[in-house]
C-alpha cells in the first residue's frame, strides 16, 4: 500500500467504474416507455416503512429511507447489518476493532472510531423493534426471521429515542401470525460453515386474537478466514445460537405483543495484521509483516463470547381516529473479548526470539438498560392535521474492566458509567390540500450521565454531568403528482457529552467531551414512473456539525477524544427499474464531500485536525445489480448480483496512513431455483476476493490493520410448510 500523494489528492474525478455505474443508471432513466409499460412487465414492490413511527409506503416518506423486505433480504444475502454496506448509499458497517461482534456504524459519515467500551455512544442509533440497543458491541449477529430493515439516513432527532445525529437503522422482526405458518432452512458454506433456521406461528385461540411463534437458528463454522503463521492454526471459528419467541393478543382495539429473545456468540475472536512502515510522506510505503492480510501473526489467542438477552412488550389502543402505544424494552449484556492489538511484533527487535505480543487487551462487560416510550398518534379536522406525540424514557447501567500489557508494562481500569435520558417530543403534519403540506416538530432531551472509576487499583471520585437540548424540525413537502414527491426541511441532530473509556490517566477520565450538535438541510424527490415501473429517489443534503466527538490516538497508545467542528455535504440517487416482468435493473450512488473546518469547545491537545477529511466518508460510491426469474420445468429459476465500488477513504480522524483503506470493489451474486414448497439457493460474496482492510491506527512499530472477508459462498435449501 503506497501513500496517496499530494499531487494526485483524492478529488482527481470519477474513475471509468463509476462512469460505467453512472451510464446504467442514467440508461434507466431514459428507458423507452413502450417498454417499460408492456402489459405482461411486473411492477415495482410496495413497501411500508414506519420511518416516522406510523405505516406508511415508502415512496410517501419524506425522508431518505432505503427499506428491505424478509424475501429481498434473503435474496440478496443480508444475514447481518453489515451486508448493509454494500446495498445502501453512504452506509459503512464494520466490525469494531475489539471482540468480532461489535458495530462500528457510519451514516453520512456520521458514526463511531470504536464501540467497544462501554462509554462509547455511536451517531447511529441501532433498534430492534423501534427499541434503542445502547451497545453496539452485539449488533453483528445473524439475523432468524425478520420482517424488514429500514435505514433512515440523516438526523432523526425527533421521533427516534437517542443519539441519531447520523442515522438510525431498525430492524422490524416476524411477529405471529393468523394462520398456521412454518419454515425451515438448512445451509452450508465456506470454512465448512453449517446452518439450521426454522420458524413456526399460529394462532392459540379459535378466533385467532390470540397468536405465538417460534423462531431460532444455530451456525457454526471452522477456522479458516484468517491463518496464524506463528501458532499454525487457522482462526476464525466461530459458533452462534439465537432464540426468540412471541406472544401477541389482536382484538379489536386493543393489541398487544411480547417478544423475547436470546443470542449466544462464542468465537476464537478477532486478530489484527501488523504491518510494516517505510519510507515517509508520499514515498511511504505500508505492507502486512506476513505477507497477507488473510495472514496474522499473533502468539496469543484472541476470543470473543458474548450473551445477550432481551424483551419488549408493545401495547396499542385504538381509539377513534388516533392511536396509543407503549412500547417497553429490556437487554442484559454479557460481552467478553481478549485481543492482540499489536498483531505480532518480530521479537528480534527487542532482543527476544520468536513473535511477541506489545498490546494485548483483556475485556470483561456486563450491562443491563431499561426503557419506556409512550405515543399518541392520529388525525384530525377531517384528516387535515396529522399528529404524533410523547414521551421517552432511559436508563442503563453497565460494568467494563479492561487488563493491558502494552509494551511489556501491565495496566488496568474498570469503568461503570450509568446513564439516565427523558425526552418529551412531538410531530405535527398539515395538510394544506392533495398536493402540499408542512412539517413541523420537535424533541427535548435530557441526558443525566455518572461515571464511577478504578485506574490501575486506584478509585477516583464519581463524576457527574447534565446535557439538555431541544432539537426541532421543519419541512415541505410537495406532491406533483400521486406518484412523485418532492421534499425539503431542516433538522437538528443531539449526542450528549460523556466519557473516553479508552483513557488511561485521571485527568483524562474525570474530563467529559463536550455535546455534539449538528444542523443538517435536506432536499430530496420520490418518484415512481413509467407505470409504477422506474423508481427514482434522489437526495441531497449538507450538515453543519459543531463539537464533533472525535477518538485521536497517542504516540504511547492511549487515546483522546476531542470535539471539532466538520462541514459535509453529498447527493444520494437510488433507481429500480422493472424492465420486464422477469428482469430488475437497480443502482445506487453517493458523491460526498466533508472536512474538518476548526476547533471545537477542547480541541487542540494533540495538535489540530482541521482541513482533514473526514473519516468513513469517501468520495463516491456506488452498487448496481441485477435480477433475473424465469419460468424452468416446474418451478422457478433465479440469478443475480451486484457489482459495487467504493472511492479510497481515511478511517481516521487523524488521516493517518496506516487507517487510509484503498478503492475497493466487490462482487455479489446468487442463483436460485424455486420449485413447490422449497427454494434452493447458491450465493457467493466478494467473488472478485478483493483483500484488504478496512480500518487501522498505529505508534511505533505497533501498526495493525483490520482485514476484510475473503470470498465466501452459502448454499441453503428452505421449505415452507
Amino acid at each position: 500500500t503506497r501513500a496517496p500523494t499530494a499531487t494526485l489528492g483524492r478529488h482527481t474525478g470519477v474513475s471509468r467504474a463509476v462512469r460505467a455505474l453512472l451510464a446504467l443508471g442514467t440508461a434507466s432513466l431514459a428507458v423507452p416507455a413502450a417498454l417499460a409499460q408492456d402489459p405482461d412487465a411486473g411492477l415495482l414492490e410496495e413497501v411500508t416503512v414506519t420511518a416516522q413511527r406510523t405505516a406508511e409506503k415508502l415512496q410517501d416518506v419524506p425522508l431518505s429511507v432505503t427499506a428491505f423486505s424478509a424475501e429481498t433480504m434473503e435474496r440478496l444475502q443480508i444475514n447481518s447489518v453489515l451486508d448493509l454496506t454494500r446495498l445502501t448509499p453512504n452506509v459503512k458497517f464494520d466490525n469494531v476493532t475489539g471482540g468480532t461482534t461489535g458495530l462500528k456504524a457510519y451514516i453520512r459519515g456520521g458514526g463511531i472510531t470504536d464501540g467497544g467500551p462501554n462509554t462509547s455512544e455511536s451517531e447511529v442509533g441501532v433498534y430492534v423493534d423501534d427499541v434503542y440497543m445502547a451497545r453496539v458491541s452485539a449488533a453483528v449477529v445473524d439475523f432468524a426471521e425478520v420482517e424488514r430493515i429500514e435505514v433512515m439516513r440523516g438526523p432523526q432527532g425527533v421521533l427516534y429515542g437517542r443519539n441519531t445525529s447520523a442515522g438510525a437503522v431498525n430492524i422490524i422482526t416476524r411477529g405471529p401470525s393468523e394462520e398456521f405458518q412454518a419454515t425451515t432452512q438448512v445451509g452450508y458454506g465456506t470454512w465448512n460453515e453449517r446452518r439450521l433456521k426454522g420458524f413456526v406461528s399460529g394462532p392459540l385461540s379459535a378466533d385467532g386474537r390470540w397468536r405465538a411463534s417460534l423462531n431460532g437458528m444455530v451456525r457454526a463454522r471452522d477456522g479458516g478466514r484468517q491463518e496464524n503463521v506463528t501458532t499454525g492454526k487457522d482462526v476464525g471459528e466461530e459458533d452462534f445460537f439465537g432464540v426468540q419467541g412471541d406472544l401477541a393478543f389482536v382484538g379489536e382495539s386493543l393489541s398487544a405483543r411480547l417478544t423475547v429473545s436470546r443470542t449466544d456468540t462464542e468465537t476464537d475472536g478477532q486478530y489484527a495484521v501488523n504491518n510494516l512502515v517505510t519510507g515517509t510522506g508520499a514515498s511511504t510505503v505500508i505492507t502486512p509483516r506476513t505477507g497477507s492480510y488473510y495472514k496474522v501473526a499473533s502468539p496469543i489467542p484472541s476470543l470473543t463470547e458474548v450473551t445477550q438477552t432481551n424483551a419488549i412488550l408493545r401495547l396499542t389502543w385504538d381509539f377513534g381516529s388516533g392511536r396509543v402505544t407503549s412500547i417497553t424494552g429490556w437487554s442484559e449484556l454479557d460481552d467478553d473479548w481478549r485481543e492482540d492489538f499489536s498483531g505480532g511484533v518480530p521479537g528480534s527487535l527487542f532482543g527476544q526470539p520468536g513473535t511477541i505480543a506489545l498490546f494485548d487487551r483483556v475485556s470483561a462487560t456486563t450491562q443491563d438498560q431499561l426503557s419506556q416510550e409512550l405515543q399518541v398518534s392520529g388525525a384530525a379536522l377531517d384528516g387535515r392535521l396529522e399528529y404524533l406525540g410523547g414521551l421517552y424514557y432511559f436508563t442503563e447501567n453497565s460494568d467494563q474492566s479492561i487488563s493491558d500489557v502494552i509494551f511489556f508494562a501491565p495496566s488496568s481500569r474498570t469503568f461503570s458509567p450509568d446513564t439516565t435520558s427523558k425526552a418529551v417530543f412531538g410531530q405535527l403534519t398539515w395538510n394544506f390540500d392533495d398536493q402540499w403540506s408542512a412539517i413541523a416538530g420537535g424533541r427535548y432531551t435530557e441526558d443525566d450521565k455518572q461515571l464511577d472509576a478504578i485506574l490501575n487499583g486506584a478509585v477516583l471520585a464519581p463524576v457527574e454531568n447534565e446535557y439538555s437540548k431541544f432539537t426541532p424540525k421543519v419541512g415541505v413537502n410537495y406532491k406533483v403528482t400521486p406518484s412523485i414527491l418532492l421534499f425539503a426541511s431542516y433538522s437538528e441532530g443531539f449526542k450528549s457529552g460523556g466519557y473516553n473509556g479508552l483513557a488511561s490517566t485521571a485527568v483524562q477520565v474525570r474530563t467529559p467531551f463536550q455535546p455534539q450538535y449538528t444542523d443538517a438541510w435536506e432536499v430530496g424527490m420520490k418518484a415512481d414512473l413509467l407505470g409504477n415501473t422506474l423508481r427514482v429517489n434522489v437526495s441531497a443534503f449538507m450538515n453543519e456539525i459543531s463539537n464533533r466527538q472525535q477518538t485521536l490516538t497517542l504516540p504511547n497508545g492511549t487515546f483522546l477524544v476531542e470535539n471539532y467542528n466538520a462541514d459535509l455535504k453529498g447527493i444520494e440517487a437510488e433507481v429500480t427499474w422493472r424492465a420486464t416482468e422477469a428482469l430488475s435493473l437497480w443502482t445506487s450512488l453517493a458523491l460526498n464531500d466533508g472536512k474538518y473546518t476548526d476547533g471545537g469547545s477542547s480541541a487542540g491537545a494533540l495538535g489540530s485536525i482541521i482541513n482533514n477529511d473526514l473519516p468513513v466518508f469517501p468520495d463516491y460510491s456506488a452498487t448496481v445489480g441485477v435480477d433475473w426469474s424465469q419460468s424452468l420445468g416446474k418451478g422457478t429459476l433465479r440469478f443475480g448480483g451486484d457489482y459495487s465500488v467504493r472511492d479510497e477513504y481515511f478511517s481516521t480522524a487523524d488521516n493517518a496512513l496506516i487507517g487510509f483503506v484503498e478503492k475497493q470493489d466487490f462482487l455479489s451474486a446468487y442463483v436460485g431455483y424455486d420449485v413447490g414448497s422449497w427454494s434452493f439457493q447458491l450465493a457467493g460474496r466478494n467473488l472478485l476476493d478483493e483483500e484488504g482492510w478496512q480500518t487501522g491506527f498505529g505508534f511505533a512499530v505497533v501498526q495493525p490493520r483490520f482485514a476484510i472477508d475473503p470470498r465466501t459462498v452459502l448454499a441453503t435449501a428452505r421449505y415452507t410448510f
